[in-house]
């Protein structure tokens, strides 16, 4: 009797395999209720055929062979490589299975065999499982090579080259402007224990979590071109569309968007910004962006050139920055100095007001200053050695400077 039952079913899987499709379409925005011809080329043939698998593995009461679920791995491969959530190929096969039960039902008129349901679900759990594998293999490699041709055209938009190919290639939008963001991150613990493997991971996981804040706290100033990333687990670069006219308006927007990164990622950071009117102006501002991280202390910070004239200025090499790195060297040797000359600075040389900083008498702060001079031969209560040791801080101990 049960084979005559599965002979009944294997007749009606055509009229099976329309209302599936019919379901289908009606829920999915993506087709608005057609059918159209890529759903009845695949879409048909691969349900046909996994109604036809369960009727097998039921007749026969056995598991589904390796070669009788190649067409649901090859298939998974080419929605993956689509692009298609794995979402929506799943609600296909649950379609199936529904559906299936539905016609044996009626085929069956109140006489199904026991071992029907489990085989259904024996039937569900291979192909499925089968699938999202696949998928999985074939979105994570889709993924991978649109996030390296987005590194690829930060680089060349970097580097001055033209990179209209790659993005038009991959569907990425360019703005005519960006704010150019440099980041740094702090290291997470994770990233520094456990084997490699673990360690690489780790840094995986935070710049995917990482990419995934940054596009939604930027995501009102992308509008209709994308957010461009090339970042790696202590940093990179972001490349934010921006409207040409208004730079003040990025920098606003990068100092209010970091703290929400940092809050939801727990990942500490600081920025240097700069702003490219157009295409060929973003390898000054990176490298711009890029020369004014060093000069950040506080989390969250993003420095820009305005506020750090002076420093930034001093930090270019010269043969004059050797000698003025030296001075600062000399200073550490006696940390009550460098404090000292860092606090005299922060206070407009105000050596009453430096001296309640420190909680010492002023006479203290003058017979420091005296030692100063001895030690380095700069004299700190002339113009002129104010000068030689403010460039020395900003060389190479600005976080003093702004004690």
């Amino acid at each position: 009797m049960s084979q005559g039952l599965w002979d009944r079913l294997e007749r009606r899987i055509p009229t099976v395999v329309d209302r599936i499709l019919r379901r289908y379409v009606d829920g999915s925005p993506h087709y608005q209720g057609v059918v159209t011809e890529h759903l009845h080329r695949h879409m048909a043939h691969t349900c046909r055929e996994g109604a036809r698998l369960y009727v097998r593995m039921a007749r026969e009461l056995r598991e589904p062979r390796d070669e009788e679920l190649r067409l649901f791995r090859e298939r998974a491969h080419a929605r993956g490589a689509e692009g298609l959530p794995a979402a929506h190929f799943m609600e296909a096969y649950h379609l199936c299975a529904e559906e299936v039960w539905h016609e044996l039902t009626l085929v069956a008129d109140g006489e199904l065999p026991p071992e029907a349901g489990a085989v259904l679900l024996r039937w569900l759990r291979h192909v499925t499982r089968e699938a999202l594998d696949a998928h999985q293999q074939e979105f994570q490699a889709a993924r991978s090579e649109e996030r390296e041709a987005r590194r690829a055209t930060v680089r060349a938009l970097v580097a001055g080259e033209r990179a209209t190919g790659t993005a038009t290639r991959f569907g990425i939008r360019l703005a005519d402007s960006y704010a150019v963001l440099a980041l740094r991150f702090v290291t997470d613990h994770s990233e520094s224990i456990g084997d490699a493997l673990g360690r690489r991971l780790a840094g995986r996981r935070k710049v995917h979590r990482l990419t995934e804040e940054l596009l939604r706290a930027f995501s009102d100033e992308a509008g209709e071109a994308d957010l461009l990333t090339a970042l790696d687990p202590d940093g990179g670069l972001v490349l934010v569309p921006s409207d040409p006219g208004r730079p003040d308006h990025g920098l606003e927007t990068a100092r209010a968007a970091l703290p929400r990164v940092r809050q939801a990622t727990g990942v500490d950071m600081t920025a240097g910004f700069a702003h490219a009117g157009d295409h060929a102006r973003i390898p000054s501002a990176a490298a711009q962006a890029r020369r004014l991280l060093p000069l950040t202390v506080a989390p969250d910070e993003v420095a820009v050139l305005g506020d750090h004239l002076f420093t930034y200025h001093l930090r270019h090499e010269s043969e004059a920055v050797p000698h003025l790195r030296s001075l600062v060297e000399q200073l550490r040797t006696e940390p009550d100095l460098l404090t000292t000359v860092g606090a005299y600075f922060a206070n407009d040389f105000n050596r009453r007001q430096t001296a309640q900083q420190l909680h010492v008498h002023p006479n203290t702060i003058d017979n420091r200053l005296s030692r100063v001079d001895a030690l380095t031969g700069v004299n700190p209560r002339t113009a002129q050695g104010l000068l030689v040791l403010g460039a020395a801080m900003g060389v190479g101990g600005a976080e003093h400077l702004d004690a």
